[in-house]
């Protein structure tokens, strides 16, 4: 699909979601204290000594990629723009299709795939550096680093989220520029479940806000067989779109709109004359998302995890213990226990006049006076009853 036709689809799609109403206006302020945090950030990383490079092994599967020129073009702007690599950090459940999708946009078997979920990821973030050899192009150097992660959520219980993972996986890429966080999930599912919700928080709290200006949305599984009904290809895809993005954490005021990409990485993906793998509505998806990766590396800066980003319970009305716990004691014993004790002792008198106008009945009557029962007694007869 030509440049052109993919920036147009790429304006519709934010034309919709805006109609939607599901973007809303930052705050001010929100806007004023990320400056600030980026400025520090920016401050402290520049006192930070630099890090050496990491050794890069030759991008071989690029020579065969069926979209290998497209890419090409599209890089080239990256490497126009004075950038030298390009960093992509994979993010989302197991079994969506992340090591997959490696595997499919640089087109090496790289990352391990397994096809069912049977244990726990041994790795928590691999990464995988490729460089382009091609001494006769401009693109020459030029490295592309993907970092692919396990899955976030618990691999024991597999219904909560895997915050271990989570803080291994931002410990792993403190300091690193992130050009593009891909968000990974399925196409072929019909909601959004508490799980997802869970893990879209943990990240968020995790990684901080900031995170989400340099996310989009990967969908795999993207070549269906078969829509639900009433719906076709197309809608079922708008719909899926947007109910992911309304799942999204927002602030205050803002809610991200994320690009978002359909994926399909299986080998029995239909592909087009020239072998360039495309979808049910014929839209090329790898040139799509080299299109997205390449748009939001054209973004300013990348993102930078620092620890400081990570949200840390609000203890900012933590004075306030103290006298909460004071006031429940006065409660307690100027109120609850006086009025309890009261109570306790008007059935006693309520019990004792009870008995006494029995006695006189029996009394009257020539009768004995009554067995009035022991407290064991008592007890026993109430446990008899509710029994």
């Amino acid at each position: 699909m030509p440049p052109k036709k993919l920036q147009e689809n790429a304006d519709l799609e934010e034309e919709e979601f805006d109609e939607d109403g599901l973007v809303e206006d930052v705050d001010e302020d929100d806007e004023g204290e990320e400056e600030e945090e980026e400025e520090e950030e920016g401050e402290q990383e520049e006192e930070e000594e630099e890090e050496e490079e990491e050794k890069a092994q030759p991008w071989t599967g690029l020579a065969t990629l069926p979209e290998r020129e497209d890419v090409m073009s599209l890089l080239e702007e990256l490497k126009a723009a004075g950038k030298k690599q390009l960093t992509v950090l994979l993010l989302g459940k197991s079994s969506v299709g992340k090591s997959s999708l490696v595997n499919s946009l640089l087109n090496e078997q790289l990352a391990r795939v397994m096809a069912f979920k049977l244990q726990a990821d041994t790795e928590i973030t691999t990464p995988f550096t490729k460089q382009i050899e091609a001494p006769d192009t401009e693109l020459a150097g030029f490295r592309i680093k993907v970092i692919d992660t396990c899955g976030l959520e618990d691999p024991e219980g597999g219904d909560s989220v895997n915050y271990t993972a989570l803080k291994k996986i931002a410990s792993d890429i403190k300091g690193q520029p992130i050009d593009v966080v891909l968000y990974v999930d399925r196409l072929d599912l019909y909601r959004v479940e508490p799980l997802d919700q869970a893990i879209l928080r943990a990240v968020r709290d995790t990684f901080g806000k900031g995170i989400w200006k340099r996310t989009a949305l990967v969908l795999t599984h993207g070549n269906l067989a078969q829509t639900p009904p009433g719906s076709d290809y197309d809608s079922f895809v708008t719909r899926r779109i947007r109910i992911l993005r309304k799942a999204m954490p927002a602030g205050r005021l803002l809610r991200p709109a994320l690009p978002a990409v359909i994926a399909e990485n299986s080998e029995a993906c239909p592909a087009d004359k020239a072998g360039k793998r495309m979808l049910p509505d014929s839209s090329l998806w790898v040139n799509e998302l080299v299109t997205t990766l390449v748009d939001m590396g054209l973004r300013g800066k990348p993102y930078k995890y620092h620890p400081r980003m990570t949200r840390k319970p609000n203890n900012s009305f933590k004075w306030l213990i103290p006298f909460v716990a004071a006031g429940q004691f006065y409660l307690w014993t100027k109120v609850l226990k006086p009025q309890l004790e009261a109570d306790y002792k008007n059935m006693q008198a309520s019990d004792e006049h009870i008995w006494t106008v029995k006695a006189e009945q029996r009394r009257k009557l020539g009768i004995g006076p009554p067995l009035k029962p022991s407290k064991q007694n008592a007890w026993r007869l109430e446990q008899m009853y509710e029994d």
